[in-house]
């Protein structure tokens, strides 16, 4: 039986093939500039897919794509420098230049996948809005009824005046619900949790986003390795995303 690959081989991995055929035989990268491909990583269809069935798994991939970006970002930082290196130590212009070509051909790979964070972010804003996200399997339905966003719709037994800070370690706990402001939100488990604080964000912080507000650029993060804390770091992200300051964003955990 033929196996279904969630990768488009007509682009990703031509685009990858046809760039090591750009190499010379020292291994550096010629480059192709007046060209540019439009790299798309995953085939739309899926990924709108799980938008739809699987909410709180497309909020984790575009967290990771968004971290790929920010790590290509960093990578032509690095090239640029050993381009400037090979240029006033050795004045070797052909390397440098073959640096400064490939930092040229990551970029475009960088503005595809912002592009391409840009568009699962429009789409699962627009599944929230039109009430579309629906049940599949495990996954928990997600609807006006049972994300109320007021308080007096929270189980007597939640202690609201409690909470943790969401920059804290959560290894080996379980969030029952969290408080943003006047919201305090009831949720099951930490998918739901990112789900949950998406949509919070999407319905009510949407305009913070343009905002030129500098947060949280002094708070440490706790970062014990865990599970959790990956799913934590997650639902951070997407708080700096909407410019909300991390001491806002309490979580209530479940009792053991």
């Amino acid at each position: 039986m033929k196996k279904t690959s969630f990768f488009k081989k007509n682009d990703a991995e031509v685009e990858t093939s046809q760039m090591f055929e750009q190499t010379n035989e020292k291994g550096e990268y010629r480059g192709d500039n007046s060209k540019k491909k439009n790299l798309s990583i995953i085939d739309k269809n899926i990924i709108k897919y799980v938008i739809d069935q699987f909410p709180s798994m497309s909020v984790e991939i575009r967290s990771s794509l968004t971290n790929l970006a920010n790590t290509l970002e960093n990578t032509i930082d690095y090239i640029e420098d050993k381009s400037s290196y090979a240029v006033k130590t050795e004045r070797d212009f052909e390397l440098s230049e073959s640096h400064r070509n490939t930092s040229i051909a990551i970029y475009d790979i960088v503005q595809s996948i912002d592009k391409y964070v840009k568009w699962m972010e429009e789409e699962y804003e627009e599944a929230i809005n039109n009430n579309e996200i629906s049940i599949k399997n495990s996954e928990l339905k997600t609807n006006e009824t049972n994300i109320e966003l007021q308080s007096q719709h929270i189980n007597s037994d939640i202690d609201i005046e409690g909470g943790i800070e969401i920059y804290k370690d959560f290894s080996l706990k379980e969030p029952k619900a969290f408080k943003l402001d006047d919201n305090i939100i009831e949720v099951e488990n930490w998918d739901d949790l990112l789900v949950k604080t998406a949509e919070v964000l999407t319905k009510k912080y949407k305009k913070n986003k343009n905002s030129d507000k500098v947060v949280n650029t002094d708070i440490k993060i706790l970062e014990k390795k865990s599970n959790e804390n990956t799913l934590r770091n997650t639902v951070i992200e997407m708080l700096n995303e909407y410019k909300i300051s991390l001491n806002d964003f309490k979580l209530i955990v479940q009792d053991k």
